[in-house]
């Protein structure tokens, strides 16, 4: 079985026609530094992807920029349950505690959708499809919704079970329904998006919400040619959007709200004061960001969107 599946359509809306942004080997060293950083056993890696190319394309109906070769099925189970789990020199699936200000940022989050469905927490059932380490659906159970939780990889969902979070299988999903699906940084990893959105779509009531929140693509086009992994992750030249074998599709907020309509969806919003319902004053850091992420938010347009069924 081959390492790698190439995507001959927009994973976002199935048009067939793209440009290429660029392409090069895994092997070259503009991309191989990447790896180098990001895994601790890179030449292992290195090794399983052979003469294989990291390329960006750009799709000319929605914009989509996404990588064109992606990991099959067997290799992405390696990825998430393996490489990123166990080997990722810059932890972030591994990590076992979160800050006050994470888990502020759950709750303050979580308040706001009860206020969106206007019952009791008990009434309103919720999916964290991705779960990771289980963060977002520990606070929501804390917060007194019915929440469950699903994710790509197996060890993830035995690792939920044991910490008393209910995990279901993905393939169990078809026979549930939800009022709301939280998807925190899922869709930049899957090889079809549109396809697991439509999915989702299926196991929502009436009415229900599905929340997309990855990261901003916005002016990677124009960042492409100054790409250095080598650089902080918070540098323009770091293209934390795009990030070989593991962001695979490039978002802006425009390409999220076509990906909805495909899917049957259409962007939600609500009173910007109901992003207030948890203000985190641990610092006058923490409380400054409280107070100007809701407005960012809706100034900057970011890919931060909840989409919504008709009732």
């Amino acid at each position: 079985m081959g390492v790698f599946y190439e995507r001959k359509v927009c994973p976002g809306c199935e048009f067939g026609e793209s440009t290429s942004l660029f392409c090069a080997p895994f092997t070259d060293p503009r991309v191989r530094k990447f790896l180098e950083r990001k895994f601790k056993n890179p030449a292992a890696i290195l090794n399983s992807l052979g003469d294989s190319a990291y390329e960006l394309r750009k799709c000319c109906r929605c914009t989509l920029i996404y990588q064109r070769n992606v990991l099959t099925d067997e290799y992405s189970k390696l990825l998430y349950g393996k490489w990123l789990l166990e080997g990722d020199a810059e932890p972030e699936l591994s990590k076992s505690t979160l800050s006050p200000s994470e888990h502020a940022l759950y709750a303050n989050e979580l308040l706001m959708v009860g206020r969106l469905f206007g019952r009791s927490h008990h009434q309103v059932r919720l999916l964290d499809y991705g779960l990771g380490r289980g963060w977002w659906c520990r606070m929501a159970t804390a917060l007194g919704f019915d929440a469950l939780g699903t994710d790509l990889a197996p060890e993830l969902i035995a690792d939920a079970r044991a910490r008393g979070i209910a995990a279901l299988e993905i393939e169990q999903l078809a026979a549930e329904r939800f009022d709301f699906i939280n998807t925190e940084q899922v869709l930049e990893h899957v090889t079809r998006p549109l396809h697991i959105l439509r999915q989702l779509r299926q196991s929502l009531k009436a009415g229900g919400i599905i929340k997309v929140s990855v990261p901003d693509g916005r002016g990677m086009e124009r960042r492409i040619p100054f790409m250095d992994w080598g650089a902080p992750r918070g540098d323009r030249r770091y293209l934390m959007p795009a990030t070989p074998l593991i962001h695979v599709n490039t978002f802006t907020r425009e390409s999220i709200r076509s990906m909805g309509r495909e899917a049957g969806l259409r962007v939600v919003t609500w009173p910007l004061w109901w992003e207030y319902s948890l203000i985190d004053a641990t610092s006058l850091k923490t409380f400054g960001k409280s107070l100007l992420r809701p407005l960012y938010r809706r100034g900057w347009r970011t890919t931060y969107v909840f989409l919504r069924t008709d009732p």
